[in-house]
């Protein structure tokens, strides 16, 4: 099994891109390369390692491309692994989000699949990566973080030059509900399904920000 050393950035980029070569479609990877370098950038502004930012960024959504039963079977070995109780919790909230589940269960199933086939134990670096889709009310700053990074990477669409100024500007919370307003915008007007758990976290947010 080879670990990850987050301390050797070098050769965990080499192992992440090969995993990405291996499994994901192009664009998906030029998404998570970009995904990457804003994480890291937002980490050295909030004080999180940047090299453990690159790498959830980079790791992000290793397993999307991969056929939906894989994910879940990956994900569902959370259960069976005493250190993935966090990433387990995610996987039984995500079960109860009928309408969204297969749309994110990507995240836990990354998660597991760092941790199995790559050795990764930065907890974490695997929370992260296990909610960079649904969020959660309680998230460590490498969580929001990597969220943000997800939601404002410069290719979206609906990224404007406004969001990309926010990004250098805004303190991490308040970056979070532009992230969190931006992303159930966008999937309303798509009409699709959103993680209570998102709408959740962005009217917490937004009620603290009413109360401030």
């Amino acid at each position: 099994m080879k670990n990850i050393d987050c301390t050797d950035f070098r050769d965990a980029e080499t192992l992440i891109r090969s995993y990405l070569a291996s499994y994901c479609k192009q664009s998906r990877i030029e998404h998570s390369v970009s995904v990457a370098e804003l994480s890291a950038r937002l980490c050295d502004r909030f004080r999180v390692d940047p090299a453990r930012g690159y790498i959830a960024g980079l790791a992000h959504d290793v397993m999307k491309d991969r056929e939906l039963p894989d994910q879940w079977k990956l994900a569902g070995k959370a259960a069976s692994e005493p250190e993935l109780h966090r990433i387990a919790a995610v996987v039984s909230r995500i079960e109860n989000e009928k309408a969204f589940a297969d749309k994110i269960i990507h995240g836990p199933a990354g998660a597991v699949f760092l941790y199995c086939a790559c050795g990764l134990r930065d907890a974490e670096m695997l929370e992260a990566i296990a909610l960079h889709s649904s969020a959660a009310e309680i998230m460590p700053d490498l969580a929001k973080i990597l969220f943000i990074a997800d939601k404002l990477e410069p290719r979206r669409a609906y990224v404007t030059a406004r969001e990309t100024e926010a990004a250098e500007l805004l303190e991490l919370d308040c970056l979070l509900l532009l992230a969190l307003g931006l992303s159930i915008g966008w999937l309303s007007s798509k009409k699709h399904a959103i993680a209570q758990s998102t709408l959740d976290l962005y009217n917490a947010l937004k009620m603290r920000e009413t109360a401030t």
